[in-house]
């Protein structure tokens, strides 16, 4: 048949069928596992650190108490399996966005959850 027509297909696909049935059989010859090793393996050292929970949190909260336009009384930071949790009342949108940018600066690439509520005090004097 000449190329391009339909129906030349035909020898491809015949060919393609062959070459998966004949896969599984390929497959099957191979050796099924290598034997054991009777030497021991080498001793596999981690190199990498990780600070601790409460190094995390103590440098999250002496960022918060070194910003001179944050008032940070009101924030509570602790740190679980790396992941900090920042918890407590701001005044404003801004001391919230500040408060969340020096907490991820600290913890780098780690989870930081933000549970901290915006109380405006002049809604709770009206």
């Amino acid at each position: 048949m000449a190329r391009g027509k339909p129906g030349s297909s035909l020898p491809a696909a015949a060919l393609g069928v062959a070459a998966w049935l004949a896969a599984p059989t390929a497959l099957a010859q191979a050796p099924a596992s290598t034997p054991p090793r009777s030497e021991p393996r080498p001793e596999v050292v981690v190199t990498a650190t990780r600070e601790s929970d409460a190094l995390l949190e103590s440098k999250v909260v002496q960022a918060l108490e070194r910003d001179p336009y944050l008032f940070a009384g009101h924030i509570n930071v602790s740190a679980e399996n790396g992941i900090v949790r920042v918890e407590g009342i701001v005044e404003d949108p801004f001391d919230m966005v500040q408060v969340l940018r020096l907490a991820r600066r600290i913890a780098g690439k780690r989870r930081v959850i933000n549970e901290i509520e915006i109380v405006s005090l002049n809604q709770e004097l009206n």
